[in-house]
């Protein structure tokens, strides 16, 4: 039987692999989570059940939602959470657990060299994105904003670079209108699991894995986003800002509107438009406006090209 070793943090996009792989009977024998702050001792901390709270960060606090760590404890698997993966200490802990393969799935820290060499048939990770594009820490979001009508998730190998390891298997499907960053990632979480289990029960039968190395045309990287990647243009189409601004509205920033403009137009209506947006409502790739917005009460209806965007601000 493969030993895994699972390296996660409490969103969805951790939980559900995770989950897929208990349900079916697949042995997992540790969970990793990375340490609250890097301030924090580097030595591995063992979570237990018993303790009343584990982190000041919510994200890993499990009292406040079913996480990975729960589904860990309920198996009587051991959880741990590290502050690096490069000191001796971490490393002496992966190696006394003896893993067969290691699973990665939304974990922040880069995997060093020795991590990688740790396990017999080496480390998998999964990515919301279909590789080579999108490589980077949040792809969801990058796609959102540059209109993609397709969304996926690739099961690969890890190597030394970011998510450029080959390639075990990719699944691909529409992206929805209208869907939130949440809900897409839950989507893709559901679909890498999939993957994840396919591939531990070919590894299992076979002792190999089907892998071909990333193609090099259409590769890209993004790193986090800053304010002005929250700014949608209106030269844009609507059903792009409509779909961008449904993904983008959890974050903690704000999504603007913004409309340049020159002559007759500029001498009516002002050189610049903006809009903070709360939500975008609707959008119409066929519907005009006879001016570049209309406004009612706390709604706008933007004009886009083409098509109108209707919005609440």
């Amino acid at each position: 039987m493969i030993r895994i070793i699972f390296l996660g943090m409490s969103g969805s996009f951790s939980r559900r692999p995770l989950e897929t792989l208990l349900t079916s009977g697949v042995k997992v024998g540790a969970v990793i989570l990375p340490a609250a702050s890097s301030s924090l001792d580097p030595l591995p901390r063992r979570v237990e059940p018993a303790q009343p709270a584990l982190s000041a960060l919510p994200v890993i606090n499990p009292y406040l939602h079913p996480n990975i760590i729960h589904l860990a404890w309920a198996q009587d698997i051991p959880v741990w959470e590290i502050g690096s993966l490069s000191d001796s200490s971490t490393l002496a802990l992966l190696a006394a657990l003896k893993p067969d393969l290691i699973v990665v799935a939304c974990f922040p820290f880069i995997l060093p060299t020795a991590v990688l060499h740790l396990p017999r048939y080496g480390c998998l990770n999964l990515h919301p994105s279909l590789l080579p594009a999108y490589r980077g820490p949040i792809p969801i979001f990058w796609m959102a904003r540059q209109g993609e009508r397709q969304a996926g998730v690739t099961l690969h190998f890890m190597n030394e670079g970011l998510d450029s390891g080959d390639i075990v298997a990719q699944t691909a499907f529409d992206w929805p209108d209208g869907i939130s960053g949440t809900e897409l990632e839950q989507r893709c979480a559901v679909a890498g699991g999939v993957l994840l289990l396919e591939a531990v029960r070919h590894l299992a039968e076979t002792g190999q894995l089907p892998r071909y190395p990333q193609p090099r045309k259409g590769s890209s990287y993004f790193s986090w986003p800053t304010v002005e990647d929250f700014v949608i243009p209106t030269d844009w189409e609507a059903r792009r800002a409509f779909n961008f601004a449904r993904a983008a509205a959890e974050w903690p920033l704000v999504i603007e509107v913004r409309e340049r403009r020159g002559g007759e137009e500029a001498r009516k209506w002002g050189n610049v438009s903006r809009f903070s947006i709360r939500t975008a409502i609707a959008y119409n790739n066929q519907e005009s406006l006879d001016q570049p917005y209309l406004l009612s009460q706390d709604e706008i209806w933007i004009q886009f090209n083409p098509g109108v965007l209707r919005v609440k601000i």
